[in-house]
């Protein structure tokens, strides 16, 4: 990570004068974002969210603001890195390392599959679409794992670019949506049982909020087992960034260089050892819930200014067809998701 403050900077007072403005600027669309979510959009309507919102406030600002941004550009990139980490480390407060081992193992053991094979998959995909693979990877952690928690977090450890974040934050809503649509209906049309639905529901859409939203608009029990997968899924996220991060480090060192832990803590993203020591307190016990909610509270907040810097560091003349095929790969992913849960629990777990 560079450092901080950047070498250009004369110390922490000029540097903070520099970041003020556009720091500003994406706490305050961040801002109108959270409050269009809250009081314009209907729950129904969840793929239109603070997060997609807040992307959409920055692109405007990029591509069509009528003055200079150059005043805002240490702001931006600060929001869109800085904030990024702040946010990462207090999502950590919402985590239980040991939540894994009380889940039950039909639910870690699908879940450990469904994520394994979305990041190889769509890796696999991104390279054939002339993509770079760590494009893939980070759609599949946010398809597989837990949608834009997993993405932010994961970016940062690959060296994902800001266009990246974006697309694969889009291909992890369009299966929410595609989810949301047609899961009661099908379901309810075939009489599959509230352990099959809420299966699908937990293991399919990205996000948490929107799993829990579809096993509940199944049924009440789907919305309980939905909730239990996806918690699953969830207490994986640190393992599948530390994960990668080996595997990213081993693939940038020379031939015949062998992976040393003192090589792979150079390269380590630090704010991830905050994410684990946060989700360790949780943990123990040591952290009390309304410590807890105001961790996520603020975390979303680092998140959403995050999310308008993002959107503003991208030009739409930089984006290209591939990109839309990134997006576009949430359609078939989830697909092969549903059908890959409904086989498992039909012909193997023989689910209800």
């Amino acid at each position: 990570m560079a450092p901080i403050p950047p070498p250009q900077y004369r110390g922490w007072v000029a540097y903070a004068r520099a970041v003020i403005p556009g720091l500003a600027v994406c706490f305050a669309l961040g801002g109108l974002a959270k409050w269009i979510d809250d009081a314009l959009i209907p729950d129904q309507l969840f793929v239109v969210n603070y997060v997609l919102l807040a992307i959409l406030m920055g692109l405007i600002v990029r591509n069509f603001s009528p003055v200079r941004l150059d005043i805002f550009e240490p702001g931006f990139e600060f929001a869109a890195r800085i904030c990024l980490f702040v946010g990462v480390v207090l999502l950590g407060a919402r985590l239980n390392l040991i939540e894994i081992f009380s889940i039950g193992s039909t639910a870690v053991i699908m879940v450990a599959i469904s994520i394994t094979f979305c990041i190889l998959l769509c890796g696999w995909f991104a390279k054939k679409t002339g993509a770079a693979e760590r494009w893939g990877h980070l759609v599949g952690v946010g398809i597989g794992v837990c949608g834009v928690s997993a993405i932010m977090a994961t970016a940062p450890a690959i060296r994902a670019k800001q266009k990246e974040i974006v697309t694969a934050i889009g291909a992890a809503l369009l299966t929410d949506v595609m989810v949301l649509v047609t899961l009661p209906t099908i379901g309810h049309a075939l009489g599959w049982g509230d352990m099959l639905a809420g299966f699908i529901a937990g293991i399919v859409p990205s996000n948490t909020a929107q799993c829990i939203a579809v096993g509940y608009a199944y049924s009440e029990g789907a919305g309980a087992i939905a909730t239990i997968v996806k918690s699953a899924r969830n207490a994986l996220m640190p393992v599948v960034i530390l994960a990668l991060t080996y595997i990213y480090t081993r693939r940038g060192l020379p031939v015949g260089e062998q992976v040393r832990v003192g090589l792979l803590w150079t390269r380590f993203p630090k704010f991830i050892v905050g994410l684990l020591l946060a989700a360790a307190l949780t943990t123990a016990g040591l952290l009390s819930a309304p410590t807890i909610a105001l961790a996520g509270t603020l975390s979303t907040w680092f998140f959403v200014a995050c999310f308008v810097g993002i959107g503003a560091g991208i030009r739409f003349s930089d984006l290209r067809g591939q990109d839309l095929a990134v997006i576009g790969f949430g359609f078939p992913m989830t697909i092969i998701l549903w059908l890959y849960v409904y086989v498992v629990s039909r012909f193997i777990l023989v689910f209800g």
